[in-house]
């Protein structure tokens, strides 16, 4: 049984108040480069244009070192993307571009981005470290499973680079006195300031050294009795896990705080009206036993599923939403057009059952479209957070049936954590994305 199947079966045996610590950060100097212009988005969802887009941005952006490009000549191990990371971070440091810090400090951050719905919102949130353990010994509770590959290439990097360069995403909470702290900090000029483009538009950063021993002492009180809950970014975690594992064998003495032990961090506020959590669509492929339409679904389904007829996709979402509080609601679209499916929300054995998701994988994706976790491994559902793509799937033929749901609360990501219990894959999407290329953690 590996480390995460053993938290999610017996839950972690640390206790569930984390220790969080300052860090002597390496960052770009603001004097050498236009700070928005060298960030880029968590590796994990930048694609090959993407990608492209950010190497043109400028030479010095920071996905060369954390998301490096794939080239038709690479040689593993001695010219390849993790080679050229490492060769970029030692030119950059040796030029000034990046600087490391002279003090242990707090990083706080200032994101602000467009809103979902309309105007615009603003995260704060400290850059820090924490312990890096197995699942069964750590101080941070996770919510969701994670796949081998992306863990393999980020421990390549790590290793190569002695860096850690994107942080994990967590949520505290039960942090007394904090906000009132971070006020103050921010009330001073920023140390760096940028505008990058973003997922729904520009985006404004700036980041606060917070390296005065009041303030690190003031910062490091207000979290001692937080509860820390990832967020985004379970492979990182782990990866930094297997990572001070690693050097932990080979340097035994090592003091428990060594860099290498320590997993860089990004935290901000359970409660924070701008940590979005937003919704995950599915999209059934056409296959063997899927239904066709809207209406073959609905015979399909048992009696405690109400399908209704919706004018089209907008009008079954707009309903979908305002049934959150009450009912388990979906919207649905097919050939044959669209309609709201419900269900009355009744107390559940655990925080999953009650989650939307678990409810339209277990009482729809599987019973009545036909897919088990084998067929949905095997590409038989698609996933969008966009309607607009999901009636273009429909209309293309892509998608036989598209089902539109509401996000999980951050409330219902705790529940399903402080219960050891695991979300389904695609449950949560967490907007905006904390950028890479603030903060670098030396390991």
């Amino acid at each position: 049984m590996d480390e995460a199947a053993r938290f999610f079966r017996h839950g972690a045996l640390a206790g569930s108040v984390a220790r969080v610590l300052p860090l002597r950060a390496v960052r770009f100097d603001p004097e050498n480069v236009d700070l928005g212009r060298v960030l880029a988005p968590p590796y994990d969802v930048i694609g090959a244009d993407d990608q492209a887009r950010l190497y043109a941005d400028d030479l010095r952006n920071i996905v060369r070192i954390d998301y490096g490009q794939v080239l038709p000549d690479d040689r593993p191990g001695s010219d390849d993307r993790y080679t050229r990371a490492a060769g970029h971070l030692r030119s950059w440091m040796d030029l000034g571009i990046l600087v490391r810090d002279p003090r242990p400090a707090y990083y706080v951050s200032s994101h602000r981005v467009p809103g979902v719905d309309d105007g615009e919102r603003t995260r704060v949130g400290i850059f820090a470290r924490i312990p890096a353990r197995p699942w069964d010994e750590a101080e941070i509770r996770p919510h969701e499973r994670t796949l081998r590959a992306p863990k393999a290439d980020r421990l390549a990097l790590m290793r190569a680079t002695g860096m850690q360069t994107s942080p994990v995403f967590a949520l505290w909470d039960r942090a007394p006195g904090l906000d009132r702290v971070l006020e103050a900090v921010t009330a001073a000029p920023p140390a760096a300031t940028g505008r990058s483009r973003g997922e729904l538009g520009r985006e404004h950063h700036q980041l606060w050294v917070a390296d005065d021993p009041d303030e690190v002492t003031a910062i490091s009180a207000a979290l001692s009795a937080a509860h820390l809950y990832v967020a985004d970014g379970h492979h990182r975690y782990e990866t930094a896990a297997a990572f001070a594992e690693e050097r932990r064998a080979v340097e035994p003495e090592a003091p428990p705080d060594a860099d290498f032990a320590l997993a860089l961090v990004y935290l901000c506020a359970a409660a924070d009206p701008a940590a979005e959590v937003l919704p995950t669509h599915r999209l059934v492929r056409p296959g063997d036993g899927v239904p066709s339409t809207v209406a073959e679904l609905g015979s399909r389904l048992d009696g405690g599923l109400r399908l209704e007829a919706r004018p089209d996709l907008a009008a079954a979402a707009a309903d979908m939403r305002a049934l959150r509080p009450t009912h388990h609601a979906f919207a649905i679209l097919g050939h044959d057009g669209a309609a709201l499916l419900s269900t009355e929300r009744r107390p559940t054995a655990s925080p999953r059952d009650s989650l939307d998701v678990v409810v339209l994988q277990d009482q729809v994706l599987i019973p009545a479209c036909g897919l088990d976790p084998e067929r949905i491994d095997g590409g038989a559902l698609g996933y969008t957070r966009d309607p607009n793509e999901a009636e273009q799937a429909i209309a293309s033929g892509a998608a036989a049936i598209a089902l539109l749901c509401n996000s999980a609360s951050t409330a219902e990501i705790i529940a399903v954590a402080d219960a050891h219990e695991v979300m389904p894959q695609k449950s949560t999407y967490f907007y905006p994305k904390v950028p890479t290329g603030l903060v670098l953690s030396p390991l």
